[in-house]
């Protein structure tokens, strides 16, 4: 049936009214104005003004031609083939693979259905492929490193229109081991899925036999030289009583070994390694078993994790009794600007009451610590002009045991600290390498330059910043380094400390006062500083526009304190890493930069971004805005979409300049993932078949499922249609019938 419609929705009856309206007024148009031509001339400007009229009316509500018809369509068949690595073991006893049988046997299929359904295949691993062309199935290989069944049943119901779908067909072993449950977009695609299992319950056969690592505990992160422990599972079948060895491997070579008794309980035996990493940066560990002979499958013996092995982080505790203007330096200029330093600083505003500063995120601390807990969250303290008498006996302890278990502690100078400020005697004063003295001990008032000791000047406190210093011998190399106002005396260096800088001061021995003075205190370290002025080391330089030794003296002095040995970085640059080296598909990856200025201080307007590129060869960019916490420290945040090598560049712009930080490799899909679990799941097959309406078969009984397609013809009515206002000829006949018309007008001399 032949039907007339207009596009812009108006009906017929409008069109015409607007038509004959139109055509009314230009034909009384020219009845009046032209009374004078002969009939044929008003009568051929009139027809050509009507066609202009028409083209116009046409344009304007767009007449659409419609009919229907009857049409035959075939339904579709859609079958989704796993080539991950696990279809490619042979459990079967003609000794075909998973993946061969499967594929023999949707080819056979196929010839079966190809002229009674339109038949598309997918093959899928940890991502989806439609196939062009069946002829490709012997072409594809089980090479996948992941499963995910998700996405092949996503894919699927995407191949075709719901309606057009007969069914799917999945054709796995059932392993899925990426993100989002099969069951739930199962039960969302709205198509009918018959599953098709392929392979067998390995543990159900009495001949079978194997050793498989079955799960590696590793952490993400490890912190160099610290006891560090992996754990992995063994699990084995039919080899009760089998002593094996279990061996951990950091970048292929062996730093543990475990023998192991095998027993017969389902389930896995653990098997734990320690060891101390000692060189820092990305490692891949291993936990592997030397297959037995009576194995079939050796690829499970195996089990890799990568960590990466940082220093740990540096936590300061800052205490301080008064608001001098040593406080506001240290904190303005040295910790908030340190990108390696989480701090948290404590001043005195009333006896007991302490003001906070912190970019420590979450930190409830109020007051002096109390508590072990809160002790043992940091590792350097810093104690300022705070007198001993505000610190109870038992929190000094805490400190104390904190420092001797590998904490740092260093003690300014002020009129309320070392033997002034009543420590000799405490357990904070007798961790300190000088003789403090008692409270009328008194101070150094002359301004002076501390006098680097030969010691001093090989130490890595003062590296890089040796020259600004004199020492016994010499004037120091760069001049013009301001002197402190002076110094908190004490009474000389405990036997066992080690003297760095000395205060020149005629009453004592040598000259000399220790100024700068450390010492081990068993696992920790303790140092004094006299001083209290450094302060004008950063302000003098900085107004002249000279180098300073602030920064480095302060950060290598804390470095020390907790247990470190770098130099701190004066110059621009980029440091970059990720959260871990493994990660799942559809994980989440954490990209962490530092960024330091050209004073090596933390950045905070640097515009960072990373650039991943996936194993597609595609590059995706990535925001790292800054974060909270120490100073510099940019994050972002990147999913990746399936198994593979993803690269990582991360690079920063600041003012002129443009940073560039070394790139990064993580491999998303674990190693060895598809060998974690071998046996069919017939379960987790058949509930997906459930779920949509199918139904779920083992491969060798499954044609009848095939049999079972309703192969009847179905015919449909198709309407068409056909707009009859093709914009480009209209307007031409337009143009040219208001172009004709004129040319006419000015023949026939009228206006």
């Amino acid at each position: 049936m032949i039907q007339f419609s207009l596009q812009q929705g108006h009906s017929i009856t409008t069109a015409l009214w607007v038509t004959v309206i139109a055509v009314a007024l230009a034909a009384l148009f020219y009845w009046r104005a032209f009374r004078t031509l002969k009939p044929r001339q008003w009568q051929l400007l009139l027809a050509l003004r009507i066609l202009a009229i028409l083209a116009i009316i046409v344009l304007l509500f767009r007449p659409v031609l419609s009919f229907r018809k009857e049409v035959s369509q075939k339904k579709s068949v859609i079958f989704l083939l796993d080539t991950s690595s696990s279809m490619g073991i042979s459990d079967d006893a003609s000794g075909a693979t998973r993946f061969e049988q499967a594929r023999d046997k949707v080819h056979a299929w196929s010839e079966q259905l190809e002229g009674g359904f339109q038949l598309q295949a997918i093959e899928f691993s940890e991502r989806a492929r439609s196939l062009a062309d069946l002829k490709q199935l012997p072409t594809l290989a089980a090479r996948g490193k992941a499963t995910s069944l998700s996405r092949a049943l996503a894919a699927g119901a995407q191949a075709a229109p719901r309606r057009d779908i007969e069914a799917i067909f999945l054709v796995s072993d059932g392993i899925h081991n990426s993100a989002r449950d099969p069951k739930e977009i199962a039960r969302q695609i709205g198509v009918v899925v018959h599953a098709v299992g392929v392979g067998a319950s390995l543990r159900s056969d009495a001949a079978y036999r194997d050793i498989q690592v079955a799960s590696l505990n590793c952490p993400d992160t490890m912190m160099l030289n610290n006891l560090t422990r992996i754990t992995a599972g063994i699990e084995a079948v039919g080899l009760a009583g089998r002593v094996v060895r279990a061996i951990l491997e950091e970048d292929g070579k062996p730093v543990g070994e475990q023998e192991l008794a095998l027993d017969e309980v389902e389930g896995a035996q653990e098997v734990k390694f320690e060891f101390r990493p000692t060189v820092l940066g990305r490692h891949e560990y291993t936990v592997r078993i030397p297959p037995v002979p009576e194995e079939k499958i050796k690829e499970n013996n195996q089990r890799s994790a990568v960590a990466l092995v940082v220093e740990p982080g540096i936590r300061v505790l800052y205490l301080e009794g008064t608001l001098r203007p040593e406080y506001g330096a240290i904190v303005q200029r040295f910790l908030s600007k340190d990108p390696d330093l989480q701090f948290c600083a404590l001043v005195q505003t009333r006896p007991n009451e302490f003001l906070k500063r912190t970019n420590i995120d979450g930190l409830e601390l109020e007051s002096l610590p109390a508590t072990q807990e809160e002790v043992a969250a940091f590792d350097v303290f810093l104690l300022g002009d705070l007198d001993s008498s505000f610190i109870k006996p038992s929190q000094q302890e805490l400190i104390a045991q904190r420092v001797r278990d590998g904490a740092g502690l260093v003690m300014l100078g002020g009129y309320h600290s070392l033997g002034p400020g009543g420590y000799r005697g405490t357990p904070i004063g007798e961790l300190l390498p000088v003789l403090l003295g008692d409270r009328n001990i008194g101070q150094v008032d002359e301004p002076f330059l501390p006098v680097l000791t030969p010691d001093g000047r090989q130490h890595p406190i003062f590296a890089n910043i040796a020259d600004f210093f004199p020492t016994a011998g010499g004037d120091a190399g760069r001049a013009d380094l301001p002197e402190l106002d002076g110094c908190t005396r004490v009474a000389g260096a405990r036997p066992g400390a080690t003297v760095l800088a000395a205060c020149p001061l005629e009453t004592s021995p040598q000259g000399l006062m220790p100024v700068l003075a450390i010492q081990p205190v068993d696992k920790g370290r303790a140092a004094v500083f006299c001083a209290d002025t450094t302060r004008k080391w950063q302000q003098v330089p900085r107004a002249l526009g000279q180098e300073s030794p602030f920064l480095q003296f302060w950060g290598q002095l804390m470095r020390w304190a907790a247990g470190r040995s770098a130099e701190v970085e004066t110059e621009a640059s980029i440091t970059s890493s990720t959260d871990k080296g493994y990660y799942e598909p559809e994980e989440e990856i954490r990209i962490s930069a530092i960024v330091r200025n050209e004073k090596g201080e933390g950045a905070a307007d640097a515009k960072v971004v990373a650039r991943v590129r996936g194993p597609e060869g595609r590059t995706a960019p990535v925001e790292m805005p800054i974060v909270a916490g120490a100073a510099g420290h940019y994050q972002g945040r990147y999913t990746p979409a399936g198994a593979g090598s993803y690269q990582i560049a991360v690079e920063a712009k600041l003012a002129a300049l443009r940073l560039e930080g070394e790139k990064l490799a993580v491999e998303v899909g674990r190693p060895y993932l598809e060998f974690e679990q071998l046996d069919l799941d017939e379960k987790r097959l058949a509930e997906i078949a459930a779920d949509t309406g199918g139904r779920y078969m083992h491969i060798s009984t499954a044609d009848s499922l095939i049999d079972q397609l309703d192969r009847t013809e179905r015919k449909r009515q198709v309407q068409f249609e056909t707009p009859l206002a093709v914009p480009l000829p209209l307007w031409l006949v337009f143009v040219g019938a208001v172009t004709t018309e004129w040319v006419l007008r000015r023949r026939f001399q009228l206006r």
